[in-house]
């Protein structure tokens, strides 16, 4: 043939250079159907179901009222935040060298060491962050940040 015919290459077929991604599709369906399948069985295996037994307690067996000693709850340890400083059953405490003081004996004295800490708006992220850190290093085992409502505030919303 001529070389002037526009309908006929002398030159073979271009290279393909593009990313081929229907073995990721693939390989990405199959792995969703294994995640789907196995899913419910794992979590199904992390429940603990129980189930209540229809057997009568053995007469020698001592009832939950006896193990369990008669105890009033222990009252929440709320700790308060403002700029001036941490505000503790009324009073001010002025840093964290007070707040020692008084949350350290406290603590070791309780069974509950949970502390809900109630920060005011206009302390500053970074010393919530430290209350919160200092609380967890003088002894407390959980420290949540509360809002206290302030009953003589304006209600939110409309």
């Amino acid at each position: 043939m001529s070389a002037s015919n526009p309908f006929h290459r002398d030159e073979g077929p271009a290279p393909i250079s593009d990313v081929n991604v229907v073995p990721l599709a693939d390989v990405s369906l199959v792995l969703l159907i294994i995640l789907l399948v196995l899913s419910p069985m794992a979590a199904q295996s992390m429940l603990k179901v129980q189930t209540a037994a229809a057997k009568a307690p053995a007469p020698d067996a001592p009832s939950a009222e006896d193990l369990l000693p008669d105890r009033p709850p222990e009252p929440v340890l709320a700790v308060g935040l403002s700029p001036a400083g941490y505000v503790v059953e009324g009073r001010l405490l002025g840093g964290d060298a007070e707040l020692r003081a008084w949350l350290t004996p406290l603590l070791a004295r309780r069974d509950d060491k949970k502390v809900f800490l109630a920060p005011e708006l206009e302390v500053p992220h970074g010393r919530v962050v430290g209350a919160l850190e200092a609380m967890q290093a003088m002894g407390a085992s959980a420290v949540a940040l509360v809002q206290v409502f302030d009953p003589g505030a304006a209600p939110a919303g409309p």
